[in-house]
């Protein structure tokens, strides 16, 4: 085998291994496509909660506004009546200004739920748009789940049928050869074999010298770029 004859199956087998490496990667990101649609749907579910749970603390405090309000309604009816019973002018001004006491209290009470009620509103349209924004990150799962499946198996299929016709090119290298251009592979992935373009070598970018230029020209053996050690051929 002369060295062009090898340089060229080199060549070959490192297209099959950059295909590999590329399938092997969106095999990868795949599952992970499916979680981050899984996330997003988590992510609004908690939103969706935190909506609730504030929107049920705003009822609970409206409630609690209500019966106080009612508690101190039946407090000055009571101290009405207890008013019509008073013998002095002393007591009457006490049992009176508690009344307006009160009174002024319903009022204060009566403003905040007014508020209460404008949260309350605000806050049941946030939460219903928490609920829409989880049914469609669940419909958006859904519809793309089913093609992220199919995809997955697509290129299963075509990592296993790639990796048989790289055992099989490879096969063809010599032993000396492929070793050391696995070990260039598991380095420098990609990448481990380059083109001399413009006299630089497109993996580390530095100039050969002119007994590599001589050596390219020639093209008889497989040559090694002396500054990172991939192999290299005339561009």
């Amino acid at each position: 085998m002369n060295g062009n004859t090898k340089l060229e199956s080199i060549k070959k087998l490192h297209n099959l291994d950059r295909e590999l490496i590329q399938l092997r990667k969106k095999h990868a990101e795949l599952p992970t496509t499916l979680r981050q649609l899984d996330e997003a749907v988590q992510e609004k579910e908690k939103a969706l909660k935190e909506a609730e749970g504030q929107l049920t603390a705003l009822r609970s405090r409206y409630d609690a506004g209500e019966l106080d309000l009612k508690t101190r309604e039946a407090e000055i009816k009571k101290l009405e009546t207890q008013l019509a019973a008073v013998r002095t002018n002393k007591e009457y001004s006490a049992v009176l200004s508690e009344i307006t006491t009160k009174k002024a209290d319903i009022a204060r009470t009566e403003d905040e739920m007014l508020m209460l009620m404008d949260s309350i509103e605000q806050q049941e349209a946030a939460t219903q748009a928490c609920g829409d924004a989880k049914r469609l990150a669940e419909k958006d799962r859904e519809e793309h789940k089913n093609d992220i499946v199919v995809e997955q198996e697509e290129v299963s299929r075509q990592l296993r049928e790639t990796a048989k016709r790289r055992e099989e090119m490879a096969s063809g290298v010599s032993p000396e050869l492929l070793y050391r251009y696995e070990r260039i592979l598991e380095k420098r992935g990609a990448s481990a074999v380059v083109p001399v373009i413009e006299n630089s070598c497109q993996g580390c970018f530095m100039k050969m010298t002119p007994e590599v230029q001589a050596q390219l020209l020639r093209n008889e053996d497989i040559i090694y770029c002396k500054f990172c050690s991939r192999i290299i051929y005339l561009g």
